[in-house]
């Protein structure tokens, strides 16, 4: 077996073993779970747990990240359009996210409010988007004109949508898409009013 391949079943192994967890960490919250009982909910031995996860927060964020998929995966599949930008290719990185949001939003709600919940669960968040933003940028990398610049626009695209999910959260009436779109779309008017703004 490649190592891709026994890398994806590992992944596909992580996100149903945070699933199984993450039922427990929801109704009881993670600091009143233990790492055994948080195995025991996945059906697996404490060592086993930590073949897989780091830490009870890492166990919640894999849960969090599962229903959004991996966005460089997304970015590596894509082709760029005649005309778009690459602000605009970045954006329709962020779609599986956005289309989880419309189907089942309250999940979603929920597993955001918990990753955070605490100042450990916030860190682990954070890390991930980090990881994240490693394989965003490499792949970004064909559509731009060096690394720097693929490691910029995954940097700015994550951040955006953190903060749109800060502000879906918080929001009334509004949807994670029409939130992050007009991040998206903020950001594209800073460049278009710096020569007029300064």
């Amino acid at each position: 077996m490649g190592s891709v391949v026994r890398d994806r079943v590992r992944e596909k192994m992580k996100v149903e073993l945070a699933e199984q967890a993450y039922a427990v960490f929801a109704e009881r919250g993670v600091e009143n779970v233990t790492v055994q009982q948080a195995a025991q909910a996945a059906g697996i031995s404490r060592a086993t747990f930590f073949r897989y996860f780091s830490s009870k927060e890492d166990a919640v964020v894999t849960a969090l990240r599962s229903m959004t998929g991996h966005f460089s995966d997304v970015a590596s599949s894509m082709s760029s359009q005649p005309g778009e930008s690459l602000l605009e290719l970045l954006r329709r990185s962020f779609e599986p996210a956005v289309a989880f949001a419309e189907q089942d939003p309250a999940t979603m709600i929920s597993r955001i409010e918990l990753s955070r919940s605490t100042s450990a669960l916030r860190a682990s968040w954070q890390e991930s988007l980090r990881e994240q933003q490693a394989a965003l940028a490499q792949a970004l990398s064909p559509f731009c004109a060096n690394q720097r610049l693929a490691e910029t626009a995954a940097l700015l695209g994550l951040s955006l949508y953190d903060h749109a999910l800060d502000r879906w959260v918080g929001a009334t009436g509004s949807t994670l898409r029409e939130i992050l779109d007009e991040a998206f779309d903020f950001a594209a008017m800073i460049d278009d009013n710096w020569a007029v703004k300064r």
